[in-house]
C-alpha cells in the first residue's frame, strides 16, 4: 500500500521544516514502527522517548542534521501514545489497548477516501 504517513503535509512551503526535511530512511523506520509496530532501533526509540542524550550519541550524520526536525515532527505529529519514554514505545510495538491498530485503521481509511477523491477530480 501507498505511504499513510503523510510527513510532507504540514510542511512549510513543502519544502519541509524551513528547507530541512526528515531523512528518507527516518521517515521508513518511523512509518514501519507506527504502522506496523517494529522496533524502530536505536536512535528513533531514543527520539520517541525523548532520550536526546542518547539520541545525540547513536545519530548518524543525515539525523544529526536535523534532529531537531524529527524531534518537532514527533511532538506534532506522532500520535499519542506512541512516543514519550521507552514503556510508551514498548506499549505501542504490542499494540496495547489497541491505540496501533486504531491509528492505522485511521490511516487506512483516510488515504481511502483520498483516493476516491482525486479520482472524482480526475
Amino acid at each position: 500500500m501507498a505511504n499513510l504517513i503523510d510527513f510532507d503535509k504540514n510542511n512549510i512551503n513543502g519544502g519541509g521544516y524551513h528547507g530541512y526535511d526528515i531523512p528518507d530512511h527516518t521517515r521508513e523506520t518511523l512509518e514501519h514502527y507506527l504502522l506496523d509496530g517494529e522496533s524502530p532501533g536505536g536512535f528513533v526509540s531514543a527520539m520517541l522517548a525523548l532520550d536526546m542524550q542518547r539520541a545525540l550519541q547513536s545519530a548518524d550524520i543525515a539525523n544529526r542534521n536535523c534532529i531537531w526536525i524529527i524531534g518537532r515532527w514527533i511532538l506534532e505529529h506522532a500520535p499519542e501514545g506512541s512516543w514519550g519514554s521507552y514503556e510508551q514505545i514498548k506499549f505501542w510495538i504490542n499494540d496495547v489497548g489497541g491505540r496501533r491498530s486504531t491509528y492505522r485503521d485511521k490511516l487506512e481509511k483516510e488515504y481511502v477516501w483520498r483516493s476516491l477523491g482525486e479520482k472524482t477530480h480526475a
